[in-house]
């Protein structure tokens, strides 16, 4: 039987983990950006998105 993903087993580790790695970064920065974006201007669209009263 051939198995698709049959290969040199760390290496399919290394590009999991880096993959995943990329993945949290992203979240991170995503988070990041909404919630300390360093914009202070109040007309600034994400203060329409994220009112208290939504």
């Amino acid at each position: 039987m051939h198995h698709a993903f049959l290969g040199p087993f760390w290496g399919n580790v290394a590009i999991i983990a880096i993959a995943g790695a990329i993945t949290i970064g992203c979240f991170v920065a995503m988070f990041w950006m909404i919630f300390r974006p360093g914009e202070k201007d109040p007309h600034h669209a994400k203060y329409e998105i994220l009112r208290k009263d939504r």
